[in-house]
């Protein structure tokens, strides 16, 4: 122990040694220059350094020092706050943001109208439900309104000579049947007609015949992908098409179609409106299948296309309700507020969709697949509920 005790002093005084060694060959004018800048970085740590540009305003967050781009197109004023504090304790304090609504903006807020006569804020009652999202569901299904414009469809078979309206109804006949077969949720069957739709409206020239059940497929497989967690095989695609195009040929069309949509595939969908109306209004689950059988009717007409997706959905609505003899007024007021249509435009088209339902067989002889669905026990045998009286 002592012996290394003594190996430790002799150590440390050769290490001074050297060090004084080590600076014997510097010159006094180097020391001074060397002691200026050890000087020199301590203010530099301690105020600042001298060629930093100075900040034109106090940084309001710590958390965020860079603004992303995202706030160019916003509409934002900011009111600079006056401060003699220092610059850590400005960046505290939050700035004041006054938020001025854009002209896009205002058109939006106009869809929302107001009730004829105050009704339960269903949005409210549903705070507490973390699934809801009932802050942001209004504001959601207000933006979904705004852009149904933007996914209008026209009546294409005039331009589209390869097909016509049995053709279509058919091929939407066996949308429904896929739905069924491989079990896909309602919005994907929706969205498939959708994309359908808007490809061989918005196609620059006429689809070929052969390209038209291709297309039809290559919509369920898209949405599929969009809407579902395990989307179908293109194998099990072709093999449910009879294996009339290849599998290349279905991802060929996939590529084709989404540049013919813009690649937009969040369309405003009339089942999405009717389940956050039948919400709205509390309606049991028998009322809500009868308007989805209603609503699914009409996929297989074109001529309901020209209407927008959330008046066939209250309209589908409201005609489920009478059908079952329980359209009070509580429900007329929330219908008028839910949705934002009128009164009387509602029932017309309602009386629309009754006639459809009425001459069911004499618009789709052979189309059997939607009534079959929901004549089933599992929807409450509602296709078998007789429609209005004409």
């Amino acid at each position: 122990m002592i012996l290394r005790n003594r190996d430790l002093n002799v150590q440390q005084k050769d290490n001074e040694q050297n060090r004084k060694k080590s600076t014997q060959g510097v010159n006094a004018a180097t020391k001074r220059q060397a002691a200026r800048i050890i000087k020199d970085d301590k203010e530099t740590k301690k105020n600042g350094s001298k060629d930093e540009p100075k900040p034109k305003r106090a940084c309001t967050s710590v958390a965020s020092p860079v603004i992303p781009d995202i706030t160019k197109g916003l509409y934002i004023n900011s009111s600079k706050k006056v401060s003699d504090q220092n610059l850590a304790s400005a960046s505290n304090k939050a700035e004041e943001f006054e938020v001025v609504v854009s002209p896009r903006n205002e058109q939006i807020l106009e869809l929302a109208v107001k009730s004829p006569d105050p009704v339960a804020d269903f949005d409210a009652e549903s705070a507490g439900d973390m699934g809801s999202m009932a802050e942001y569901a209004s504001d959601i299904f207000l933006y979904y309104k705004f852009r149904e414009k933007f996914f209008h469809i026209s009546d294409y078979s005039k331009r589209q000579p390869n097909i016509d309206m049995p053709m279509r109804g058919s091929l939407v006949d066996w949308l429904i049947g896929l739905q069924e077969t491989f079990e896909l949720n309602h919005e994907t069957l929706y969205l498939a007609v959708k994309l359908f739709d808007l490809f061989m409206d918005r196609s620059p020239g006429v689809v070929a015949r052969d390209d038209i059940q291709l297309a039809a497929c290559t919509g369920i497989f898209i949405a599929s992908k969009f809407d579902e967690r395990a989307p179908p095989l293109i194998e099990d695609l072709v093999y449910m098409s009879e294996e009339v195009f290849k599998p290349d040929q279905l991802m060929a069309m996939e590529r084709r179609m989404l540049k013919v949509v813009g690649f937009d595939l969040g369309a405003p969908l009339s089942y999405r409106f009717l389940r956050r109306f039948a919400r709205i209004a509390k309606e049991d689950m028998g009322t809500l299948t009868l308007a989805r059988y209603i609503l699914e009717t009409t996929l297989m007409s074109l001529s309901f296309c020209r209407y927008s997706e959330s008046l066939i959905a209250i309209s589908a609505l409201l005609l489920a309700k009478r059908m079952k003899g329980a359209a009070n007024d509580w429900f007329l007021m929330v219908a008028q507020k839910s949705s934002g249509y009128k009164l009387d435009k509602i029932e017309s088209l309602m009386w629309k969709l009754n006639k459809m339902i009425l001459q069911r067989k004499t618009f789709f002889p052979q189309m059997e697949n939607v009534f079959r669905k929901y004549s089933h026990e599992i929807f409450f045998e509602v296709a078998k509920i007789p429609p209005l009286a004409t």
